[in-house]
């Protein structure tokens, strides 16, 4: 009752995925009191606002809310890849020293965001599948790791290139009773089995590698 309507987009966040119903009334109003669903959108008066908003707007599928946040967010909220430490943030016109911990947060997870995801993850845990680990980073970063269908399929990213070196990196729950390969424009990355994961190294330079057995 202290509060104006806008406030309550950080409580649907966490309500969502347990009162569907109830939490999308109260984010629809919330959006209304916040200005977002005017085109041109408002000065933004603070920071996780609009990032919850955007990610339960992918939650819930309201692509027109989706686009012109995503739109406004990419203008205002100074988004910054740096290179010498292969990490991408959000600055948010703070002029901090560092990035802002909680907002890089909410705006990391509207980033990654799918329809139904966040009621998905809150409703049962993710189902086992082979997962990339030990990469070395901040040498090595991935933009991508993404099963489709039986393949595995990566790009890396290094900041300094040195091709005559070699990364490593795992596959952990890979089934190791196939036979894997990886396909490069090089050819000149190799998949080996380890007791308990499959076992890659790759060149030190950023492009697209394949898995598949």
């Amino acid at each position: 009752h202290r509060l104006p309507v806008r406030a309550a987009t950080a409580s649907c966040f966490y309500s969502a995925p347990q009162t569907p119903e109830d939490s999308r009334r109260l984010f629809d109003a919330a959006v209304v009191s916040a200005g977002f669903d005017r085109d041109p959108l408002p000065v933004f008066s603070e920071r996780r606002g609009p990032a919850v908003a955007l990610a339960l707007a992918r939650e819930w599928g309201v692509r027109d809310l989706e686009t012109r946040l995503a739109e406004a967010i990419e203008a205002r909220f100074e988004p910054t890849w740096d290179a010498e430490r292969a990490e991408f943030t959000w600055g948010l016109g703070l002029d901090e020293p560092h990035p802002r911990g909680q907002y890089n947060a909410f705006l990391a997870t509207a980033e990654a965001m799918a329809q139904g995801a966040w009621a998905r993850l809150s409703a049962a845990p993710l189902p086992d599948c082979p997962q990339v680990v030990g990469v070395d980073f901040p040498r090595v970063a991935l933009r991508r790791a993404h099963w489709v269908g039986e393949v595995l399929e990566l790009e890396l990213d290094v900041p300094h290139e040195r091709p005559r070196e070699t990364t490593t990196f795992r596959v952990a729950g890979a089934d190791l009773a196939r036979v894997w390969r990886a396909e490069t424009a090089g050819g000149d990355t190799q998949v080996d089995r380890a007791e308990d994961a499959l076992v890659v190294s790759a060149p030190l330079r950023s492009g697209a590698l394949r898995i598949r057995s």
